[in-house]
């Protein structure tokens, strides 16, 4: 489907900054006489009739605010390392007055099962889904690999379709809500492998409780990693300043992290501008 108005404005103006956008949207679900879409970007070759592994990003913003575009960096670079990148609107505390973040677990839950259930006509892997958040998208893509309770289903598919993904990737997620709705508490074996990435200088999320949660993550026999950014900041992975040493960072270690897993194969093709040095490992900390 084509994008409607408003985006194609937003559109124009975020390529005047010279940001890449995407290539069409498609509607997962419809709520409340709401349709709520994912802005998609395709790769290369997608005509070809093949099948791709497909990532989906949940932006930030506290379950009350946060547009796609804040992921279209991210989704830019995957779509060309062969993925269908998508960034995903859910529904929001202060624009659709929902109760949160349930409601965005709901619509989280729902965005996986759409491209499951359209999977032949989306060309998409169905065991190759990664999910992918940042902040309170953290929660949402966490949630969808460890909470299975059954309230936080909708009717808008059937629910023998699975929402969970088959890796993950975390930035600065935030665990700070209702008990049964932080993914934190509901830790247990044989999870997605995850990759998650803090700024030592977060305020909102200390060093501590995401090594706990990565500690407990391996104790339970889980794949998970640990980047810890020194001087990094609340969403200091964030693509949308072009200059930001951390983003390319944190790509290029996702990619590596896909291709373990079996999600990508080849050599990761980070670009950084002229003038953007790589990051050393002075600058970070891993937990393996």
């Amino acid at each position: 489907m084509k994008m409607n108005f408003i985006a194609a404005f937003f559109a124009v103006v975020l390529s005047a900054f010279g940001a890449e956008l995407p290539n069409t949207q498609w509607i997962y679900k419809t709520v409340g006489g709401k349709e709520l879409k994912m802005d998609v970007f395709l790769p290369g070759n997608y005509e070809s009739g093949k099948i791709f592994p497909a990532v989906v990003f949940f932006h930030g913003g506290s379950w009350r605010e946060g547009t796609p575009d804040m992921q279209y960096p991210d989704c830019a670079y995957l779509s060309k390392r062969g993925m269908i990148a998508v960034a995903v609107d859910y529904r929001l505390k202060d624009r659709d007055h929902v109760e949160v973040p349930l409601e965005c677990v709901k619509d989280a839950r729902s965005a996986i099962r759409f491209l499951r259930k359209n999977a032949e006509k989306l060309k998409v892997d169905t065991g190759k889904i990664v999910v992918a958040g940042d902040s309170a998208g953290g929660q949402l893509a966490a949630a969808l690999a460890m909470i299975t309770d059954q309230k936080m289903n909708d009717d808008c598919y059937d629910l023998s379709i699975s929402y969970r993904p088959d890796a993950l990737i975390l930035h600065n997620p935030y665990f700070k809500c209702q008990p049964e709705l932080s993914p934190a508490n509901y830790i247990a074996a044989g999870l997605p492998p995850v990759i998650t990435f803090l700024g030592d200088q977060d305020q909102a999320i200390t060093v501590e409780s995401l090594a706990a949660f990565h500690k407990a993550l391996k104790q339970a026999g889980n794949s998970s990693v640990l980047y810890v950014g020194k001087g990094g900041k609340h969403g200091f992975c964030n693509g949308r300043n072009k200059w930001n040493r951390f983003f390319y960072w944190s790509l290029d270690m996702e990619d590596q992290f896909l291709v373990k897993h079996g999600i990508l194969s080849g050599a990761s093709n980070v670009q950084r501008p002229e003038g953007v040095t790589p990051l050393q490992p002075a600058e970070y900390d891993v937990y393996d």
